[in-house]
């Protein structure tokens, strides 16, 4: 788990956090997604609210129209009854009249299934019902309350053939006194047909339930006829209490409602609306959709800009940064071109003249350089050619002298040498070849250069040891290159020791820092000569900074070059009057097992 951790933060540092133009997209994507987030959950909250009481209201709505409509149904049977009682009231009240009246009534008004009269004794004294017998079956409990100045108006109830009815019972008044009872009853089917004809998609049912919670009419026929009873249910409670409403409710079953509710004047009954929620509530879930889908959108609208703006913000600076590398490369030629005149067109411009100053500078310590070494060219030749000038003057006299001739020839052969070595310390500065990298023992490498300078060491009485710590010292580097770097140090170090010393080179294993994994192997040359000037130090590696009576200052700068393109370091400690210090450091290859063993002669028999 951590290395996965630790391969994915590698991944992410290497991918996104070093780069300029995407640390500018993640702050602008954060500082545009933020507020688009929430202001689309705003909106969202906001609308979603607003279509759930859009909803709720659309519902009451309905429920209120529909008890209006259940009212008006209930209300004519009751306003005919008491017109015809009226009528009884003022016309002849023998029993053929009114059964005359009465017939006319049920033939006219389907509503009414019978419609009689009878005394305040409770007889039958008329009936629409012409084969009806004298004494038909009727609600006892309508005569007191029709003796009390009340309507009268009865449970539903149900014939054999299932069709729901209920009584309604008025008094018939003769000089505002009661002297009959008419009552009938009424067909309640348009009830049922008005309960069936209002749905609201697949789920929206209306129903009507008594005073006391019993169905009246529902769409399941089933449970009107059980006489089933919801009066314990919280929107029945409601609209039995005469409240208008429209609630969301969940059954006993987990399913989610929303019912709506309105009671019906007069009559004590509750119509109600019920609706699924889900099915409710589908354009606010497509609406809540929708708008996740605009949010996603503006998020990647968003996400978009900001990268298109980061790569408009980070490519004066990536333009910057490659030109930068350029110019490390050597590259001086060329500049960068930007139409800005904000403060990184001002960078720019600014890097642009540094750029310019910097190959004049370059330009001109190329001059310096070829000047001081064309003088030193010029001068080392100037004392070449006078012995030579002096032998060739002499020459036409002495041609016979024999010792004469030899010391002639000695002479310019060795200024000829001279001449060759010094071009070729030339060449080897101004041109540079491209390295043959393969694996190289280092203890091979320097345990050669010593073993070829041991007769100069002898010839300069000077003592030398060769101390090897660690035998994993192995490199990825051009084999004759870094001889060439040892072999100049260590001539150095015999140069700088004429009257003889001791000299010390040691190999060693060491860490470069102790968070990174790399180990560097690390030569030190040490000798006990005359050391170095301190003015002369901070110069040393430059070309012509370290001159020498036999030389001109060319081999620590190409020295350096040659460790500095192996990757590695080099540097110097001096101390007048006590010698001097070289270290290079070198990049280490592991360690093959079969080339362990390899050292200069077993590292002097073990030291």
């Amino acid at each position: 788990m951590g290395r996965i951790r630790r391969i994915v933060s590698r991944f992410l540092l290497n991918k996104f956090y070093r780069k300029l133009w995407m640390q500018i997209a993640i702050a602008l994507t954060v500082i545009t997604s933020i507020p688009v987030v929430l202001l689309g959950l705003s909106l969202l909250n906001t609308s979603q609210d607003a279509v759930r009481k859009s909803v709720l209201n659309n519902h009451k709505e309905i429920i209120i129209r529909t008890a209006e409509e259940i009212g008006l149904l209930l209300k004519q049977p009751e306003d005919i009854l008491n017109s015809t009682a009226a009528l009884l009231g003022v016309s002849d009240s023998s029993p053929w009249r009114q059964e005359t009246i009465l017939v006319e009534l049920a033939l006219n008004q389907p509503v009414f299934m019978r419609v009689f009269s009878l005394d305040l004794s409770g007889n039958l004294i008329a009936s629409s019902d012409l084969g009806g017998a004298p004494g038909a079956s009727y609600d006892k409990d309508a005569i007191p309350q029709v003796l009390n100045d009340k309507i009268y108006i009865s449970r539903v109830s149900f014939q054999d053939n299932h069709t729901p009815y209920l009584t309604i019972a008025v008094p018939v008044k003769k000089r505002d006194k009661t002297s009959a009872i008419l009552m009938a009853d009424i067909n309640l089917r348009g009830l049922w047909d008005i309960a069936d004809n209002i749905r609201l998609d697949n789920t929206g049912r209306v129903f009507l339930v008594s005073n006391d919670g019993t169905l009246i009419a529902h769409p399941d026929k089933k449970r009107v006829l059980k006489n089933e009873n919801l009066k314990n249910q919280q929107d029945i409670n409601a609209v039995l209490s005469g409240v208008t409403g429209a609630v969301e409710l969940q059954d006993k079953d987990g399913k989610k409602w929303i019912s709506s509710y309105a009671p019906i004047p007069d009559f004590g009954w509750g119509v109600i609306l019920r609706q699924e929620q889900r099915e409710a509530y589908l354009f606010s879930r497509v609406m809540k959709m929708q708008s996740w889908v605009i949010i996603i959108f503006s998020e990647m609208v968003a996400i978009l800009f900001a990268i298109f703006m980061a790569r408009i913000f980070a490519w004066p600076v990536s333009n910057l940064l490659s030109r930068a590398r350029s110019v490390s490369d050597g590259s001086l030629d060329g500049k960068i071109r930007i139409k800005r005149h904000d403060e990184i067109g001002e960078l720019i411009k600014i890097f642009n003249e540094l750029t310019y100053r910097l190959k004049k500078a370059k330009t001109s310590e190329k001059f310096s350089s070829i000047g001081e070494a064309t003088g030193w060219v010029v001068h080392e030749l100037k004392n070449s050619l006078v012995p030579i000038k002096s032998f060739i003057q002499l020459f036409p006299q002495r041609r016979n002298d024999d010792k004469f001739i030899d010391k002639f020839s000695n002479v310019i052969s060795e200024e000829i040498g001279r001449w060759e070595a010094m071009l070729k310390k030339l060449s080897g500065f101004s041109t540079y070849s491209e390295l043959d990298l393969q694996r190289v023992n280092i203890v091979k490498v320097v345990g050669s250069v010593l073993e070829m300078m041991e007769d100069k060491f002898t010839e300069e009485k000077i003592e030398f040891e060769f101390h090897v710590k660690n035998n994993n010292l192995y490199t990825r580097g051009d084999h004759e290159r870094l001889k060439q770097v040892f072999i100049n140090l260590v001539i150095n170090a015999v140069n700088a020791m004429p009257g003889g010393g001791r000299l010390v080179v040691s190999l060693d294993l060491v860490q470069a820092l102790p968070l990174k994994k790399s180990s560097y192997i690390e030569v030190s040359i040490n000798d006990t000569g005359i050391g170095i000037p301190e003015e002369l130090l901070k110069n040393i590696f430059e070309p012509f900074g370290a001159r020498q009576k036999e030389g001109m200052g060319l081999g620590l700068a190409i020295s350096r070059r040659i460790v500095e393109c192996h990757k590695g370091e080099i540097r110097v400690a001096s101390e007048l009057g006590a010698g001097t210090t070289f270290t290079v450091r070198l990049l280490q290859e592991a360690i093959e097992p079969k080339e362990a063993n390899i050292t200069y002669k077993n590292i002097l028999k073990n030291n």
